[in-house]
């Protein structure tokens, strides 16, 4: 393939697939500069894994049965086509069953044409107020109030907003959707049919509220200009339902959890100083070597809110199963009502296998011995390897990103971060077949592993380091787990950080994925390189894109998978039957011993055994159906093939 590295100087990390651009993010008291976008710490909203209590006084509430509550401008256009409409119809084009609401019958949308037929109507806001103000101070005697409704729909280039007013003039906004992941073609989710939304109210509404208004406003925030002549093929809009929208009194002990890691992106990754020409962000990592664990320990990590009118003393917990039992907590904070603190705290595991880590958080009403326990307990599983560094979760069921085809010639890499030195001998990548993709049109592609250093003096943010040759993909490749090793290794250095992936080729007919499984900590994580521009955004011009989606690459630091391109082949020993139901034979091509070590697609060890006869029978048929690989080894060798259990 011709090298064209020198075109990598125009590397920019502030574009995404389909227009994605909004990469300046406001978090919570803290910054990082990625690749020289700022990008600031995100606060997601997570209400809806809230349930106001039972016994929550309600001081108003509308389940849209009586449409005269609130008040509609469209814009001057008609719904329910466009604009705001209240009834029990669903009328967009993308959900023909509605919200799925407590109260069912009527409820409120928002639609905005189709998409599909590029009838959006563009700078345009729609609003929903109601129509008659609130009293909320004469019902509860203060301002401690929240706002909940229920919501369904997804946030693409839209901006949707819930705002408040004390005097039925000038709105503020208190919450919108910026928060929630976008749905695009790179990746992201519609919104829980329901989601339930639950705002604290009491920063907003003064210390007297007798008259307050509720609007939901929608306005076409897009990220191009009408005029641009991708304006229709980049937008769509998914609408917005609404239902079920109260007005209760606050409750005095609340406590909710949000932006849950295990990689210290918040806190500790300001213990740890990029000894490169980069800096340590503290990533998330499914699959982790015992040997980075050493000298960084899983660092558990959450912002917690005070939701409630009074203060509460608060801390993080955390519990493990699996492989080993463990716990812990983190520093207990007293929060204020409204305020919010980052809490975090450590796991360092011993041994290698699977753990599943709860996390939580506790709150003590300041020592009045009223405890609350969150009800959105979040769970992360890991895997302790010896050899594998890797982020996706194992989900080998889930979607896929192209590498190559007649339109794409794509490196697809995500950054790692070293906490300790390693020798990379390969990329275990997961090749992936999407369903309406025939087999014939993936079998004979070829791929290579591909690694760069990042390095933010560099004009594009990286160097270009080192590739593997390129490996052709096989009918075993198809749906499985693949080892490409580089020619000689390649030494990584704690304190760097780097960018790694798989690269497919252009080609008439042959395509090849690799899947994807999870999702990106922040913009810019995970990247796509259109290494020949051939994306119509691109414009000719090789590019760099984020994308939100995890891809299945794996660092494998094995020291076997080095022997040489030579001595790595799959034609030293022959199983039969493959596929089988787990009882085949290894019938090896010469006299020699060797291990037989046999390995899942999550990377585990599930069958070993020392093998001398030219002939060997084995017995797995215990294990479940699907893919596994299998290795034989010896000073002098490796061989590696395919096994298909069904």
């Amino acid at each position: 393939m011709k090298k064209i590295y020198l075109f990598i100087l125009t590397v920019f990390f502030c574009v995404s697939l389909v227009a994605q651009v909004n990469t300046n993010i406001n978090l919570a008291n803290s910054s990082k500069v990625f690749n020289q976008i700022e990008i600031v710490n995100i606060e997601e909203d997570n209400s809806n894994s809230f349930v106001l209590s039972q016994s929550a006084n309600v001081i108003w509430e509308s389940d849209f049965s009586d449409p005269s509550d609130w008040v509609l401008d469209n814009s001057g256009q008609n719904p329910p086509q466009y604009g705001w409409s209240i009834d029990a119809n669903s009328d967009g084009w993308w959900s023909g069953n509605g919200i799925t609401s407590t109260s069912g019958g009527n409820f409120a949308e928002l639609s905005n044409g189709n998409a599909q037929s590029g009838t959006q109507a563009a700078a345009v806001v729609y609003t929903m107020t109601t129509a008659q103000p609130i009293n909320v101070f004469d019902s509860i005697g203060s301002s401690n109030a929240t706002l909940s409704f229920e919501e369904y729909g997804a946030r693409f280039y839209d901006l949707q907003e819930v705002q408040i007013s004390t005097d039925g003039v000038n709105f503020v906004t208190v919450a919108d959707n910026q928060s929630y992941s976008q749905l695009t073609a790179s990746g992201g989710s519609a919104y829980p049919n329901p989601a339930l939304r639950e705002i604290n109210l009491v920063n907003y509404l003064g210390s007297s509220p007798t008259s307050v208004w509720i609007r939901f406003s929608w306005t076409s925030a897009l990220n191009l200009p009408v005029t641009d002549q991708y304006y229709y093929n980049t937008w769509i809009t998914y609408g917005w339902y609404i239902d079920d929208v109260k007005i209760s009194e606050s409750p005095a002990n609340r406590l909710t959890m949000e932006d849950e890691v295990i990689g210290g992106f918040w806190l500790d990754y300001l213990n740890y100083s990029g000894m490169g020409l980069n800096y340590m962000v503290g990533l998330d990592y499914s699959v982790t070597p015992i040997s980075q664990l050493q000298n960084h320990p899983f660092a558990i990590e959450a912002l917690f809110r005070n939701e409630g009118t009074e203060s509460q003393t608060v801390n993080l917990l955390y519990d493990v199963t699996g492989t080993a039992a463990s716990n812990g907590t983190s520093n207990t904070v007293v929060l204020n009502p409204g305020d919010s603190a980052f809490l975090g705290a450590s796991f360092a595991p011993t041994s290698l296998g699977v753990y599943t880590v709860d996390i939580w958080g506790e709150a003590d009403s300041a020592g009045a011995g009223v405890t609350t326990t969150l009800s959105n307990m979040e769970t992360r599983n890991i895997l302790v390897t010896d050899y594998l560094y890797g982020k996706d979760l194992g989900e080998t069921n889930s979607s896929s990103y192209i590498l190559g085809g007649l339109e794409d010639q794509n490196h697809i890499t995500t950054r790692f971060e070293m906490y300790a030195d390693e020798q990379l001998y390969a990329l275990r990548a997961y090749i992936s077949k999407p369903q309406d993709v025939n087999i014939n049109e993936i079998v004979g592609a070829e791929v290579k592993a591909i690694i760069y250093e990042l390095d933010t003096t560099a004009s594009n943010g990286v160097i270009f380091l080192s590739e593997s040759d390129n490996y052709t993909i096989t009918p075993q490749d198809i749906n499985s787990w693949i080892d490409i090793p580089f020619l000689d290794p390649i030494p990584l250095r704690s304190g760097f950080a780097y960018e790694f992936g798989i690269v497919g080729y252009q080609h008439p007919t042959l395509k090849s994925y690799i899947g994807t499984s999870g999702t990106s900590l922040y913009n810019g994580e995970h990247s796509l390189f259109d290494e020949l521009g051939l994306s119509s955004s691109s414009n000719g011009t090789p590019t760099w894109y984020y994308i939100t989606t995890t891809p299945m690459v794996r660092m494998n630091f094995d020291p076997s998978l080095i022997a040489s391109q030579n001595n790595i082949v799959n034609d030293a020993f022959t199983i039969y039957p493959n596929p089988s139901n787990g009882k085949f034979t290894i019938s090896l091509n010469n006299d020699k011993e060797y291990d037989l070590s046999v390995y899942n697609t999550l990377g585990q060890l599930v069958f070993s055994k020392n093998i001398t006869d030219m002939n060997n029978d084995i017995d797995l048929s215990e294990l479940t159906k699907g893919n596994y690989t299998i290795h034989l080894r010896n000073e002098a060798d490796m061989y590696i093939e395919k096994l298909i259990i069904q």
